[in-house]
């Protein structure tokens, strides 16, 4: 973790809201070791949504979006045993930049050993004309598990047209006992090339990812969601592919945020009856 940010710290480097939470097993359940924000980032009183051991933490930011040049950073941390569930309170706005100054977000993630996280971010939405660099890296020990989410829709603009944002990046480094094992960079710049092009979205407006992490993901578990997710009747092209180790990767294309939400939360609940014995997961954010 980084030395304490402080109020003094927002104006270097466009700081706009700085997050750290440490969460420890207890005897009892999982609690927050640490939990400390500067800026406009908050992070939300535990809530208890399976059952009374494993805290819920929603991450909050008060600003409304992103504007030109600022920089929101997070540091997570599960120490050993732990578990819980982190997501976000909304999609994140980014907003225009006039002067090409990206907006950026940096993620840094640790989980210890045997520790287990569900960490589901709402799509980011790009405003006309944004610029956005998102950077996460994540640790995980040996017997940790990872269920993580995320994805990019094709924005917005007044006259209704489509990635009319100028670029956004997305970069994620996933190691496991200090091994890189996934490495995922995606910049997309739609007044380079046409985005929806063969190859690219395929046709379609939107996208989500999925990576999950486990020592018990094997052919056999991916042969099973892929049975399990072969018949629904959505508006989507998906794939599900087998990390090298204890991983696979989930990539949705999809017109609507909800139908990609819809394969995500089909592969979710799946594991969360396979891993932890639990139903679907109710975030009750609407």
């Amino acid at each position: 973790m980084r030395e304490k940010i402080t109020i003094d710290d927002l104006g270097k480097n466009n700081l706009a809201g700085y997050t750290e939470l440490i969460l420890q097993k207890t005897p009892r359940r999982t609690g927050a070791k640490k939990s400390y924000t500067v800026g406009a980032a908050k992070i939300s009183p535990a809530i208890y949504l399976d059952d009374d051991t494993i805290p819920c933490y929603y991450l909050i930011q008060l600003g409304g979006g992103y504007i030109e040049g600022e920089y929101y950073e997070n540091r997570l941390k599960l120490e050993e045993g732990s578990q819980a569930i982190l997501t976000t309170q909304a999609s994140s706005k980014i907003y225009k930049s006039e002067n090409g100054i990206p907006s950026k977000q940096y993620t840094n993630l640790q989980l210890e050993k045997n520790s287990k996280l569900e960490f589901i971010n709402d799509s980011v939405i790009l405003y006309k004309d944004a610029v956005y660099e998102q950077s996460t890296d994540i640790y995980l020990e040996e017997g940790a598990t990872l269920i993580y989410s995320d994805g990019i829709t094709a924005g917005w603009s007044p006259d209704g047209k489509l990635f009319q944002y100028t670029s956004a990046r997305i970069k994620t480094n996933l190691y496991l006992n200090g091994e890189l094992i996934y490495l995922d960079n995606l910049k997309i710049t739609p007044k380079d090339y046409e985005v929806q092009s063969f190859g690219i979205l395929e046709g379609y407006k939107n996208f989500g990812t999925m990576v999950v992490i486990d020592e018990r993901i094997d052919k056999e578990l991916i042969k099973r969601l892929r049975e399990e997710t072969k018949n629904l009747n959505l508006d989507v092209k998906f794939g599900i592919s087998l990390l090298e180790k204890n991983g696979f990767i989930v990539r949705v294309l999809g017109n609507l945020t909800q139908d990609i939400q819809k394969v995500i939360n089909k592969v979710h609940t799946y594991l969360r009856k396979e891993f932890f014995e639990f139903e679907e997961l109710d975030l009750r954010k609407y």
